[in-house]
């Protein structure tokens, strides 16, 4: 016969307090890194926006650098006279413009190109502040004449016309003269037409 033990075994042993529960594990601390991708692209593009920006605006200041200069110069000179004002306003389009077809304006011709780069708004007005200057532009005492009207004009022009719009041929360098005058010889000796 079989002998009863009265201690059971650990294997059929109940624990000593059943409502007894394990400690909770907190999961580990949810870190901000490494951060998704979204938000990656979302300060690349920005820091993007922010660079063209900034170049875009140094280029627009670069672009009205000259007529900021002219415009100083209009108003820190008030006694400027006629043949200045012209100098003045050929010294600035020149910036923005073909030096070549520019150079070789005078005259009503230069009235009519600085007429043509207005809006058609502001063209009446500059045409009545500046048709007497240009008129009396060779004649003796046009030199030495202080004419606020055509200072108006100047200043009207400087403001309205400069920098051109996109529609405006733009300016040609000497480099790119050179070019086209090598290819029409080298065409014209082969006896082609340019």
């Amino acid at each position: 016969m079989q002998s009863i033990n009265p201690n059971p075994t650990q294997t059929n042993a109940l624990p000593a307090n059943p409502l007894a529960l394990k400690d909770i594990h907190l999961p580990e601390q949810i870190t901000n890194y490494p951060i998704a991708y979204g938000w990656w692209i979302l300060a690349a593009l920005i820091l993007l926006a922010i660079v063209l920006i900034i170049v875009k605006l140094k280029q627009t200041a670069k672009r009205n650098q000259v007529k900021k200069q002219a415009l100083a110069q209009l108003k820190n000179n008030v006694d400027i006279n006629n043949s200045e004002l012209i100098s003045l306003l050929k010294w600035a389009a020149m910036h923005y413009f073909s030096r070549v077809e520019l150079a070789k304006l005078y005259g009503e011709s230069l009235q009519h190109f600085l007429l043509t780069q207005l809006p058609e708004k502001h063209q009446t007005r500059f045409t009545e502040l500046s048709e007497q200057a240009f008129k009396n532009q060779y004649q003796a005492h046009f030199h030495n004449e202080v004419d606020t009207n055509f200072q108006q004009a100047t200043l009207l022009w400087l403001k309205q016309a400069l920098p051109p719009k996109s529609t405006v041929q733009p300016k040609r360098n000497n480099a790119n003269i050179h070019s086209n005058r090598n290819t029409n010889l080298d065409q014209q000796s082969k006896g082609v037409s340019p």
